[in-house]
């Protein structure tokens, strides 16, 4: 099995809470990623799916390095990018690229398409003469016309808007992309073209995704393996097949349970999770899910479990599971 593009070992990010007159004094911390461990695939798409707030889009950027740890390692392509200079790190991001989930907020305005998605090779030091003939090849690659170079992006829809945003992703021929919930702010039909689109520039140009998203509806069409977050950790990591036919964790169950039957006619059990995520300045001691969980035990409260292999890469982390035997 050749080696993945991505492997991620205990990868945390606590961002310090201060106070006082001048922020001195720290009175806590907000946990925002707390040690996270996985690898991702050449080619392969992981979704990394939860709720607001979890933690997905801090690590997709911790990946990147646009955000630095508070402790653990990325591995991109066998290098460990903390112990990248500003030069080598320039050069590694040539090949990982993010795409948003809001590409109008991301643009500047008064920037042309072509302007826009030629930026990335500017400041790559790409000559003028070979951005102008990227961005001519990238506009039809993801379903605009050479006419649209010359326009703005106020003058475009939400969807073509992410054609955009994707063509700029794609500007410098990357390896690894992370789609930071890249459909979520587009109609359902919109969805359906713009996930298409990702799918086959994959498949055409051996793309790896990092595809970050709440809705597990969407996550079906697009991932290989599918890691569930809660509160900064990955408490299920599975092939999308076992994930969606036997979901082992009860926060997976829920957030499965209500996602609509995936036949027509179909009706599936609602099952909720109690109350409200609980803050990350104050994660609960034990497993972070208890305090929703509506088959909490007494060791949930003080045991934290670990995300152990139930069997075929089957990863659950809960007291009830079981390695298989």
């Amino acid at each position: 099995m050749t080696a993945p593009l991505i492997r991620a070992d205990g990868l945390t990010k606590h961002y310090p809470i201060v106070s006082g007159t001048f922020r001195r004094r720290v009175t806590g911390a907000v946990r925002a990623v707390d040690g996270v461990s996985f690898t991702i695939r050449r080619g392969e798409t992981l979704a990394l799916v939860g709720e607001s707030g979890c933690g997905k889009s801090t690590t997709g950027r911790l990946l990147m390095r646009l955000v630095e740890p508070s402790s653990g390692t990325v591995r991109f392509d066998g290098t460990e990018i903390s112990e990248l200079d500003a030069r080598q790190l320039r050069t590694a991001r040539r090949r990982m690229q993010l795409i948003f989930q809001d590409p109008g907020s991301s643009f500047n305005p008064r920037m042309s398409v072509a302007a826009l998605i030629a930026e990335p090779m500017r400041l790559a030091g790409v000559a003028g003469s070979a951005r102008r003939v990227r961005v001519q090849e990238l506009l039809p690659l993801v379903g605009l016309a050479a006419e649209h170079a010359n326009r703005y992006p106020h003058e475009f829809s939400g969807g073509q808007r992410q054609r955009i945003g994707i063509a700029r992703a794609l500007a410098l021929r990357p390896d690894f992309v992370v789609c930071d919930e890249p459909v979520s702010a587009l109609d359902v039909s919109v969805q359906a073209q713009v996930i298409n689109l990702l799918t086959d520039l994959q498949r055409d140009f051996g793309l790896t995704y990092l595809f970050i998203s709440h809705d597990l509806r969407v996550v079906r069409h697009v991932a290989d393996r599918v890691a569930v977050m809660y509160l900064g950790r990955i408490v299920e990591l599975a092939d999308k097949q076992a994930l969606y036919q036997t979901p082992q964790h009860p926060y997976t169950r829920a957030l499965l349970s209500a996602v609509p039957a995936h036949r027509p006619g179909a009706v599936r059990a609602r099952i909720e999770a109690l109350g409200e995520i609980a803050s990350a300045r104050a994660v609960p001691p034990g497993c972070r899910y208890h305090t929703r969980c509506p088959a909490v035990m007494p060791v949930c409260r003080t045991d934290d479990p670990a995300l152990t292999d139930l069997g075929g890469g089957h990863l659950s982390a809960c007291h009830l599971t079981r390695p298989a035997h």
